[in-house]
């Protein structure tokens, strides 16, 4: 790791190595390009050097019923691919793996989307939610003590839109977790918060009620590039208004098992 703190990486003349964790909204799947692509689109066109890091490099293959089976179906697969995204993955599962993810992939920045899976599948409340945010935190830290690292907000699904009190939940969940971040960031491994469900509406911005479509992938990407440029001063904010993009066809996300 270099001797440089994440706040100099910028102007160190180095390929910044960045790790993107998530879940399925990061994963992505067949026929997405994905906010991953979006993202490293936008740096690069600032003329940053960035190095995506990650144990994986795939989408998850949705048109078969097997969760986590390799799709390289990228809409556009001309970016760096690399990622630790994955379909159903949750903040109290993870926060047991990033120590060793970061210790082994090294990045000088976290970019962290994680949280619906915890409310869906693992009925965490907002107490548990924040405490495994802290445990992944702390954990993280383990790997790189002077780790920088963006957390995405839980974003708007149609059933948050339909359900007021699960809404009340993935609200609750926000609102601990800027409470953390703003907490336990240090000049040493600084830590925001990006806004991610700030411009994103379920019903313009997914293609199933909770996975973004190109739209909401620009969205989410816009979010972290804000972040990146005010906090760690890379990059510039993304640019507005925002294209209206083309849809990935039915065909490609079509079942075929």
């Amino acid at each position: 790791m270099s001797e440089l703190s994440p706040t100099d990486a910028p102007s160190s003349g180095r390929e910044i190595p960045i790790m993107i964790v998530g879940d399925s909204i990061s994963h992505g799947s067949s026929g997405d390009w994905t906010w991953r692509y979006r993202l490293w689109k936008h740096l690069r066109a600032q003329h940053v050097e960035l190095d995506l890091v990650g144990p994986k490099n795939t989408l998850d293959n949705i048109r078969t019923q097997e969760v986590g089976d390799g799709d390289h179906t990228y809409a556009d697969p001309e970016f760096d691919t690399d990622h630790d995204a994955q379909w159903g993955r949750p903040y109290v599962s993870e926060k047991e793996e990033i120590e060793a993810k970061v210790a082994e992939h090294k990045p000088d920045y976290l970019l962290v989307l994680l949280g619906i899976n915890d409310l869906v599948w693992y009925d965490a409340d907002p107490p548990k939610f924040e405490t495994n945010l802290r445990e992944f935190i702390t954990n993280a830290r383990r790997g790189n003590a002077r780790l920088a690292a963006a957390f995405g907000t839980v974003l708007e699904t149609t059933r948050a839109v339909q359900e007021p009190e699960f809404a009340l939940k993935v609200a609750g969940a926000n609102e601990r977790l800027r409470t953390v971040v703003k907490e336990l960031s240090t000049e040493q491994s600084p830590l925001y918060i990006a806004e991610t469900a700030a411009e994103f509406v379920a019903a313009k911005h997914t293609w199933d009620g909770t996975h973004p479509n190109p739209n909401g992938e620009i969205r989410i990407a816009a979010a972290f590039a804000d972040v990146m440029a005010s906090g760690f001063g890379i990059g510039t904010p993304y640019p507005r208004p925002y294209p209206d993009i083309a849809q990935v066809t039915a065909e490609a996300k079509e079942t075929i098992d």
